[in-house]
């Protein structure tokens, strides 16, 4: 339910606060994402999302000021939900490497099953990814981030070693692209290889990497 908004038809207009602002906003990401999965993010369009929500466009545009930013709120909305799940990883009292594999598995399957079951939205990951979206380098920033910390505590721990944590987490996202990046784990399914098995020996790969460095 909508707090403090006029609700006449085709003429929804915010009167209240940044919550009631946040409010219509995820509420035109739901009604953007729901035919976004439908008919894909080309097709979609605001006039559909205006019409489904009873605001005019004119209204929409006041919290996306164009039909892109949508999209890229719509991606940015998905992105935190893959790094929440990451973050549940972190916090768990596994060692470091096994939080870390399990970070790089999480995230390329995430991306396989958008692949497999929900091709419109992996259509919109492949767009932000390929159009270089600036929510895709934050996405990619806080991922490297989050990796740092994980990294960090296990330096902390003796479990990893004592390397630039920065530098270490740039080096296993750069090792682990492929598994990573929408088109690029679209290429691997689509060049038939055993996706599974590269991506077990890139992760042996990378925990052999970190055992060198420990010296």
């Amino acid at each position: 339910m909508f707090p403090l908004i006029a609700p006449s038809h085709h003429t929804l207009t915010v009167i209240g606060d940044d919550g009631a602002r946040a409010e219509v906003r995820e509420r035109i990401l739901d009604v953007a994402e729901k035919h976004i999965r439908h008919i894909g993010h080309q097709k979609t369009n605001v006039a559909d999302i205006a019409d489904e929500l009873g605001m005019s466009r004119a209204n929409v545009y006041r919290f996306f000021p164009t039909r892109a930013a949508i999209d890229h709120g719509l991606y940015a909305r998905f992105a935190e939900q893959a790094l929440e799940a990451i973050r549940d990883i972190a916090r768990s009292t596994a060692p470091a490497r096994v939080k870390l594999v399990a970070i790089i598995e999480t995230l390329h399957y995430r991306i396989r099953r958008h692949l497999a079951e929900e091709r419109n939205i992996h259509a919109l990951f492949v767009a932000a990814a390929g159009e270089n979206w600036r929510v895709t380098r934050s996405y990619f920033e806080q991922l490297t981030a989050d990796l740092e910390a994980v990294i960090h505590d296990g330096q902390k721990a003796s479990e990893l070693p004592a390397a630039d944590p920065s530098k270490t987490a740039q080096s296993i996202i750069t090792a682990m692209i492929s598994f990573l990046h929408p088109v690029l784990v679209e290429q691997r399914v689509s060049d038939g290889g055993d996706i599974d098995a590269d991506l077990d020996l890139h992760v042996r790969f990378v925990l052999r990497a970190l055992e060198i460095s420990k010296g």
